[in-house]
This record gives C-alpha cells, structure tokens and sequence, in this order.
C-alpha cells in the first residue's frame, strides 16, 4: 500500500503535516503501534508507525522518537491527536529534520480503522485473502 492511499481514503480523516508528492508515494509493508519512545528495536523497515504520543512530555523527547523511527526506516508516523489537542509543532518539526512523513490521525479516527485498512491492502497484494470485516 502506498501512502497516498492511506491518506486518500476519506473515510479516516487523515491528514500530512509534512512530507512531499515523493514520500506519498513511499510504500508501507506493515503497520506497528507504540509509544514507546524509542521503538526502533522493533521495527525492520517500511513500517507505517502509530503513535498516541503518550511518550512525550516535554519537546526535547521528539527528537529521540523521530530520529529512532526514522533510522529504523519507517514509511511515515501517524500521530494521534488526542492526547495534546493535535500534533504538537516540535514532532512537526523532528518529523521535518529526519524527513519523515507526518500523518495526523483525528482523535474520531481509531488506530484499529487505520490498521485494519494497512493490513488489509498489504494482504490482498500479498495474496493471502485476508478482508477487514
């Protein structure tokens, strides 16, 4: 699945606070949620990352997330807004600095709708037939 088409389905609500026509057309091969605030151990490549940033509480942490998530090689994170009203400017920021493609996830948006979609398309490229319900 390509990020433009996660981003593209109107059905979630998602929205790229940084990363250009090239990035969008990065490829995802997984999804992993965390927030834990250094998550590269489990991360292998090409992964959309998730994150309610519960990680962070104070600015200065976002660097380290970023660069983690960016170093392991992620496709993009996906942040969630609920916890701070929105994405806070310095993930913003971070996200910018590592080049990492940013997607706000709207606090009506659960993290499963998005996973499940993932899944789904990295599944049916897969061939395995596997369908969110």
């Amino acid at each position: 699945m390509l990020l433009r088409e996660l981003v593209g389905n109107p059905r979630l609500g998602l929205r790229v606070l940084h990363g250009d026509e090239a990035a969008l057309e990065r490829s995802v091969r997984w999804v992993y949620t965390t927030d834990l605030i250094d998550p590269s151990r489990y991360l292998s490549g090409g992964e959309l990352v998730i994150s309610g940033l519960v990680w962070r509480t104070s600015p200065a942490e976002s660097e380290r997330f970023v660069a983690a998530v960016a170093g392991a090689g992620a496709a993009a994170l996906a942040a969630g807004e609920a916890v701070f009203g929105g994405v806070p400017d310095d993930v913003v920021e971070a996200c910018r600095r590592h080049d990492l493609p940013l997607i706000a996830v709207p606090e009506e948006t659960s993290f499963s709708d998005v996973t499940e979609l993932v899944v789904g398309a990295v599944a049916a490229a897969r061939g395995t037939g596997w369908r969110s319900p």
